[in-house]
């Protein structure tokens, strides 16, 4: 009677790992410029302020009174839209200061199955069929989920860039 075999599971062999924090400054930089990078009224986002300013401004030249109304209000709608990422950015930057994340240490491994995340309290593993794209910016490449959410990996923990676009490009659709 042969006995039960113990497999053991082997080393990812060509697993990347990244351990990193990221300032402050660097996720409100990130966040604000893949909001205007994301798919999905993307070219909106960039010229529908100034848009709205424009036309508000137009009409409030008009002597009527509904069409200077309209255009306060379409002015007030330009300003909001023009401004809401910033100050979004800043509230994001100011929340993740106050509830002390700024300083937490973050590990993202990417291997075989997927990325896996470690902030030193939670783990998390993201199986490759959830990240749907990736691609790189100046200071750092991002990769982006299933139901738009986006990380991003800071350049300067990377020795190996190209390893880490090989790997996030076998695995999801690149854009650069």
């Amino acid at each position: 009677m042969a006995g039960k075999r113990k497999t053991r599971k082997r080393p990812d062999s060509d697993a990347l790992s990244y351990r990193f924090t990221l300032s402050d400054d660097e996720f409100a930089r990130a966040w604000l410029r893949e909001y205007y990078r994301r798919p999905g009224w993307k070219t909106w986002r960039i010229i529908g302020g100034p848009c709205f300013i424009a036309l508000g401004l137009t009409m409030m030249r008009n002597e009527g009174l509904l069409s200077q109304g309209m255009g306060i209000a379409a002015l007030v709608l330009g300003l909001w839209y023009a401004l809401k990422p910033l100050l979004a950015a800043r509230m994001l930057r100011e929340q993740r200061a106050k509830s002390g994340r700024s300083h937490v240490e973050l590990e993202v491994r990417l291997h075989g199955e997927g990325i896996r995340i470690d902030d030193g309290k939670v783990k998390k593993e993201i199986p490759w069929d959830q990240v749907v794209r990736a691609g790189a910016a100046p200071a750092y490449v991002w990769y982006e989920l299933r139901g738009g959410s986006r990380a991003t990996i800071p350049l300067r923990v990377v020795e190996d860039p190209e390893a880490l676009r090989a790997k996030l490009r076998a695995h999801t659709a690149w854009q650069a």
